[in-house]
């Protein structure tokens, strides 16, 4: 399955982004990860529970049942499913059963429910990215933006889109800076946490920033900035806003001229199918709703931009691979770099 060598559509053991915490109720929540079928509900004392979605009787979907207490009731039959998959109850013969319904282990932290979908003996909740790398969570930072698309395109399709960032000005010719991307140095780190790009570049202020930092912030000339690209694994990724590192006129960058970071969550529906969870942290105007409204609209528009394009591609690329070899520029390396790391992690896990 394209661009891999194997028919493997994704990783397994990885924390995936389930859902947004707000999104989990009492209400049954239906949702399909990694090709199979959930139900997340919360219990009393409002812990996250992720069931296999469909009732074992009749293959019912679950999430069209009730919670009552902490188990889950199908709504065709009635069955009762304690939070730990546990038959409790068969109302038709006055008794439980000896079988237990799969569950899979959620880490609620903050505004994400990540899951656990693999090996159980690798599980641990230390592989889950690393909050204080992007402020989510910390004290000085407002989280927002937060926002949710079904993508009909495989997950690779959008790691390949955020790793190579020369599309900005084609495909977001809107935002302000974006011809600057077309080709701009570029360093790579291989950290613990990620394998991490740092581009760097020269900016001149423009209406975009007046939204995004305010007028009167405005500088002359042109400001020295990095735009930082960590991937994380095939899950999540971060992208960012411009970081200035050095502004004409200022000996140090104004605190008003903050970091914005962009967050991706990919979590795959099936192989041909995409959860993309977006939202971001930053640490300036930290109480300007006026600002989360516009970076809200903002982020939408451009993740649009985005998913279109790959939904363009998707049709497509198997037959296309297979006919033409693909051909890569010098600013596909990273991209490749990744496409070989989730490479050696299905390997292990076959």
């Amino acid at each position: 399955m394209y661009p891999f060598g194997s028919d493997r559509p994704f990783v397994k053991n990885r924390w995936y982004i389930a859902a947004f915490s707000d999104e989990v109720s009492r209400q049954p929540l239906a949702r399909t990860i990694l090709d199979i079928p959930l139900a997340l509900y919360r219990t009393t004392q409002g812990k996250v529970v992720a069931m296999y979605g469909l009732c074992p009787h009749r293959y019912f979907p679950l999430a069209k049942g009730k919670v009552e207490g902490d188990a889950l009731v199908c709504g065709y039959h009635g069955f009762v499913f304690e939070a730990d998959g546990k038959c409790s109850a068969i109302p038709s013969q006055g008794t439980g059963a000896g079988f237990c319904q799969p569950t899979y282990r959620i880490e609620e932290r903050g505004p994400l429910c990540w899951i656990w979908m693999g090996d159980a003996a690798a599980c641990d909740p230390s592989l889950i990215p690393p909050y204080a790398d992007f402020g989510l969570g910390e004290p000085g930072w407002r989280y927002s933006s937060q926002n949710h698309f079904i993508v009909k395109a495989r997950a690779q399709l959008i790691i390949d889109n955020l790793m190579d960032l020369t599309h900005l000005p084609y495909l977001h010719y809107h935002v302000a800076g974006g011809e600057a991307m077309k080709s701009m140095p570029m360093r790579e780190e291989q950290r613990e946490e990620s394998y991490r790009l740092i581009r760097t570049g020269k900016l001149p202020w423009g209406g975009f920033h007046d939204l995004l930092w305010g007028a009167e912030n405005r500088y002359e000339g042109l400001a020295d900035w990095e735009s930082i690209t960590d991937f994380y694994g095939p899950e999540f990724i971060r992208t960012n806003m411009p970081l200035f590192t050095r502004i004409p006129g200022h000996e140090e960058v104004p605190a008003a001229l903050g970091h914005l970071h962009i967050l991706h969550g990919i979590t795959p529906e099936t192989a041909n199918s995409t959860h993309y969870f977006g939202f971001a942290n930053r640490n300036f105007r930290l109480d300007d709703p006026a600002l989360d409204a516009f970076q809200l609209e903002s982020d939408k528009k451009i993740r649009q931009q985005d998913i279109d394009a790959v939904e363009a591609i998707e049709p497509h690329v198997d037959a296309a691979a297979r006919v033409q070899q693909e051909l890569l520029a010098k600013s596909d390396a990273p991209a490749v770099k990744v496409r070989r790391q989730i490479a050696l992690m299905m390997e292990a896990e076959a």
